[in-house]
């Protein structure tokens, strides 16, 4: 993306030092994710300790400048890499000038989501899944450029590519329904966190120094972290100290197929019903997927050029890019699931029949009182003729 950008435009200035730092920002931007990818901060947020794999990257990538270096670059560049990750702006810390703002657009874009992240995971999962993809990346590399608007540089497109956006978040969409908020990825993914939970305290990393850390201050410590993957449940089964039999027996049911059982699956759920269906030994599993911004649909803020009109920029409206694309950008629902299958029936039961809220109290007025005058017909609101 970055060498398609500068060889179209020689005059926006990309060094081979910015490539340099755009590819590394590319190839460390996930260095921080922990095992089991987003599993690991779901447990690190129950764990109530803060953590963000963007922020983690950022702590990996200082430690590998810290014990290898990197021949050519400065603190600048480092910290120019590193708010690549994070998707900043241009500073005087990272030593780009505004005139280089679209650079923080090309491997996390905060304003559109448009960004070579999600190309990547996308086409590789599909791959992976067997599903088509419809969406062409090589394109939206082609008709990209750079261009100033609303005093800011931005990437914009060909306003023909809108559409390949669309099927872009499309195709996203899709993995997060088919495989990555699958309920039964879902219940596997709550199963993990429930085993990390109860093995934190015993499981233990060394740091720097030897350090001994448990499960979820891992991530306070570098060197401890690089050695966090997804064999911390190996690490866990392996042990025989009864401390961790609670989190092998999860494990095991994992491995040997007996998971959460599924009871249903809700559009809205009230904090009482959620409150009942826990007492009964449920849980409500949350499926939420967005356009990846909290404003609804992100693409509105793309800009893009016309043909023939290529210095006017425009943003387009979901309506007018097709009338075939969705209303809404964000989708919620609901699983319900139950550890026993004891459990489930009496879940099932209840969300078959939930309590309905009382009758609001009758108006009573003392016997001894006088009946209200009667009204008048012609001020009736009842009336129809």
């Amino acid at each position: 993306m970055v060498e398609a950008l500068r060889s179209r435009q020689a005059d926006l200035g990309i060094t081979e030092k910015d490539v340099l730092c755009v590819q590394i920002a590319g190839l460390c931007h996930d260095l921080g994710h922990g095992a089991f990818s987003h599993v690991f901060e779901t447990f690190m947020k129950e764990s109530k300790k803060s953590f963000k794999h963007e922020k983690m990257s950022c702590r990996m990538f200082d430690d590998i400048m810290k014990n290898f270096g990197a021949e050519g670059l400065d603190e600048e560049d480092v910290q120019f890499i590193k708010d690549l990750i994070l998707g900043k702006k241009p500073s005087q810390e990272n030593g780009r000038p505004a005139e280089k703002a679209f650079l923080f657009e090309i491997v996390n874009n905060k304003r559109t989501g448009v960004d070579v992240d999600k190309w990547d995971y996308i086409l590789r999962d599909c791959h992976g899944l067997g599903l088509n993809v419809t969406f062409e990346y090589e394109r939206l590399i082609h008709f990209s450029k750079v261009a100033k608007v609303e005093d800011e540089w931005q990437i914009v497109f060909k306003e023909a590519e809108a559409e390949n956006l669309y099927e872009m978040n499309h195709a996203r969409m899709l993995l997060h329904k088919k495989a990555y908020q699958h309920r039964v990825v879902k219940i596997i993914d709550r199963m993990l966190v429930d085993a990390l939970l109860k093995a934190d305290e015993f499981v233990r990393y060394t740091g720097e120094n030897g350090r001994s850390l448990k499960l979820s201050e891992v991530c306070t410590d570098p060197v401890a972290y690089t050695h966090l993957t997804d064999d911390v449940i190996h690490r866990i089964l392996r042990r025989k100290d009864s401390d961790l039999v609670e989190a092998k027996e999860i494990l095991n049911n994992i491995l040997t197929r007996k998971i959460y059982t599924y009871v249903d699956e809700v559009k809205e759920i009230t904090e009482k019903e959620e409150s009942e269906i826990k007492r009964l030994g449920g849980m409500s599993l949350k499926r939420k997927i967005t356009f990846g911004s909290k404003k609804g649909n992100p693409l509105e803020e793309q800009h893009f050029y016309r043909r023939g009109d290529p210095n006017t920029y425009v943003t387009l409206k979901a309506e007018q890019v097709s009338r075939m694309l969705p209303k809404e950008f964000k989708d919620v629902n609901y699983y319900i699931v139950a550890k026993e299958e004891c459990d489930a029936q009496r879940i099932r039961e209840f969300l078959a029949n939930p309590p309905r809220p009382p009758p609001p109290a009758a108006l009573h007025r003392p016997a001894s009182a006088a009946p209200p005058p009667p009204t008048s017909p012609s001020l009736s609101p009842d009336r129809t003729d």
